[in-house]
């Protein structure tokens, strides 16, 4: 059998979503405080409307604001390891599923599921889905902006411990013939 493997994310790693997201949020107020506040050129109504806007912004970014300091005054690590025939996986910011301490022989299987769907404009998107599959018939789903960790990497230390892990394809974009999902790879 494998030795533990240990995975690791540092508060910067997982805040950096939100880090990204607070400097896109921050834009347009400044715009607006910076240049169509004192535009003479501009009416009344049309600043009421960027106000609006760059207020809504404003709050937006309050909230991601909010996150990053919930994610540095978290008191732990994010970490997975998979070792002495259990997985544990601790997120000192809970989210569904998380913290998760999981003997491996209850776990039959771990999947990531990539669903492509089309959109109004007929752009093609695609979702994953990380779920790891349980013995007793549960599914336990995880993504990677809750758990703080790639799902991936701790899914691939199942698998060097013999859980299976698959990647698993579903195209239900609009011209598809076959909306079923289809193995494509197993690790």
């Amino acid at each position: 059998m494998t030795q533990g493997i240990i995975i690791q994310s540092s508060s910067l790693r997982v805040a950096s979503l939100p880090i990204i997201w607070f400097g896109f949020e921050l834009v347009f107020p400044a715009l607006y405080i910076l240049t169509i506040h004192h535009a003479p050129h501009i009416s009344a109504p049309f600043k009421a409307v960027f106000a609006a806007a760059a207020v809504f912004s404003g709050l937006l970014a309050l909230r991601s604001l909010m996150s990053i300091w919930r994610i540095w005054k978290a008191d732990g690590d994010w970490t997975a390891r998979v070792g002495d025939g259990r997985l544990t996986w601790n997120a000192p910011v809970p989210c569904p599923g998380l913290p998760l301490d999981l003997p491996l022989a209850e776990i039959a299987e771990a999947v990531r599921l990539e669903v492509s769907t089309t959109d109004r404009e007929g752009a093609t998107d695609v979702e994953t889905r990380y779920e790891l599959r349980l013995t007793d018939g549960r599914v336990m789903a995880f993504d990677r902006e809750t758990s703080g960790l790639d799902p991936h990497r701790v899914f691939s230390a199942l698998a060097r411990h013999g859980i299976s892990y698959a990647l698993w394809t579903q195209d239900l974009t609009r011209d598809s013939r076959d909306r079923s999902p289809v193995m494509d790879t197993a690790y």
